[in-house]
């Protein structure tokens, strides 16, 4: 065999290392393609846990906000009853203002009907006449024998937690129930209403309100 000249094996060499390189080349940018690929797959997977996790709080916030909101709009409605709930016309206690407007305990000593904003006349709105006059009506007498009961018995707490108002209906996902208890015996007519509110069945929070009726404060 003749062998090559020395400018030909030198060509000879360039033109394989050229062809190694090239092939290395490609070979690293197949790899880099691989690590990429995995890297954004790493990357959307992350994200999309991302979104999912602030989308679930941000449900879960919103049906919070909704329950606050309904325990808010129950509390008015309850305090709006406890203005007008009145014992004055003895027991049972009432919200009824035809009944209340023809009893004649629930009037000042001029005859007038009494009213709860009028802080002159709250008194006697609330509980029937407390004056100590000799020429009160048989009536009042009686009245007010019934009310001095209703206050030790704890019949005044009992019958307002009759009257409540319907608790509001939560929207899904989020859930509320209200549950309303007294000790016995109630001398002091307290109640203890406990909101509970959910979301998607799971408890979130619980607000404990203790209240008394405004007409029991005026109990002897």
């Amino acid at each position: 065999m003749t062998p090559l000249p020395q400018h030909s094996l030198a060509r000879h060499a360039r033109s394989s290392a050229t062809r190694g390189s090239a092939r290395g080349s490609e070979g690293f940018s197949l790899v880099e393609m691989v690590l990429a690929g995995s890297l954004m797959a790493v990357v959307l997977g992350g994200t999309a846990t991302a979104l999912l996790v602030a989308n679930n709080s941000s449900s879960s916030q919103g049906g919070l906000s909704r329950v606050d909101s309904l325990i808010d709009q129950d509390l008015a409605a309850i305090q709006a009853l406890d203005r007008q709930f009145t014992c004055c016309t003895g027991s049972p206690c009432t919200a009824d203002a035809t009944t209340i407007e023809k009893s004649t305990s629930c009037r000042d000593a001029a005859g007038f009907a009494v009213s709860p904003a009028d802080p002159f006349t709250m008194e006697n709105y609330y509980s029937p006449h407390q004056e100590n006059t000799t020429d009160r009506n048989p009536a009042d007498t009686d009245d007010m024998d019934s009310f001095r009961k209703a206050c030790g018995s704890g019949t005044i707490a009992s019958t307002f937690q009759s009257m409540l108002p319907k608790l509001p209906t939560a929207e899904a996902p989020a859930g509320l129930s209200r549950s309303v208890s007294s000790p016995s015996p109630n001398p002091t007519n307290r109640l203890w209403i406990t909101y509970t509110g959910s979301i998607s069945g799971s408890k979130v929070s619980t607000r404990v309100i203790s209240m008394i009726p405004t007409a029991a404060n005026w109990c002897p």
